[in-house]
């Protein structure tokens, strides 16, 4: 299936050593004036949309909040799932009796699309979020990136966010190319037949349909296809 649309992890996959270079920003350029569509997909929250401003990525659509937040290129609200305030509030307590944690989102009483924390490893993450499954594993999705822990309401996350933005373009369900390196991409590479970044998690690498060494080289192959 021809691919139409491509959605790009940020940390460790469009975002190389801080930068994006030049190749895949030329590239990403290409993409579209050739009529298809580019995002990013991010377990970082709604900020991000000045950062990618700031950087001068160019994008048609941003998932954010590890897909329970999907704006357009002029921030218009595509999509939005909130974790209520209850939900939020137990998190909290629950995060409060980790002595090693680092830092965790504080309730303000208002719903949200997500919330974090951070702990010393991603080791450490790991383990905390199968420590929190039995409590919250109906109520939110948890996802690990890195030494994060980025939590949204159930039945979201970024596969799920792609499927909506496929359907919002009027694309068919096999028409995105996804891509990514961490454990939070995992279930979108596979459920849409992705990519995994060369240098990415040994194990997301080893499941994933498919590998390339960066954004850039993934346009260029994609394009020569047709």
């Amino acid at each position: 299936m021809k691919k139409l649309l491509i959605a790009a992890d940020f940390d460790g996959t469009l975002n190389q050593n801080d930068q994006v270079d030049v190749h895949t920003r030329e590239a990403i350029d290409r993409w579209r004036a050739a009529g298809r569509y580019f995002g990013v997909v991010t377990g970082r929250r709604i900020d991000f949309y000045e950062k990618a401003r700031e950087i001068g990525i160019p994008f048609d659509y941003l998932i954010v909040c590890n897909g329970s937040l999907i704006v357009s290129d002029d921030r218009t609200i595509l999509y939005e799932s909130l974790i209520p305030p209850d939900v939020i509030a137990a998190l909290e307590r629950a995060m409060a009796s980790y002595p090693d944690i680092v830092h965790y989102q504080k309730d303000d009483g208002t719903p949200e699309p997500h919330y974090y924390c951070l702990f010393p490893s991603n080791e450490r993450a790991l383990r905390v979020r199968e420590e929190l499954l039995p409590e919250f594993g109906s109520l939110v999705n948890i996802f690990v990136n890195g030494a994060y822990i980025n939590i949204g309401n159930a039945g979201t996350g970024k596969a799920e966010g792609v499927g909506i933005i496929l359907k919002h373009f009027g694309l068919p369900e096999d028409g995105a190319a996804v891509v990514g390196d961490d454990y939070n991409d995992l279930d979108m590479i596979l459920a849409h037949r992705g990519w995994a970044m060369e240098s990415g998690k040994p194990e997301v690498v080893a499941k994933a349909p498919h590998t390339c060494r960066s954004v850039g080289d993934l346009i260029d192959s994609l394009l020569a296809e047709g």
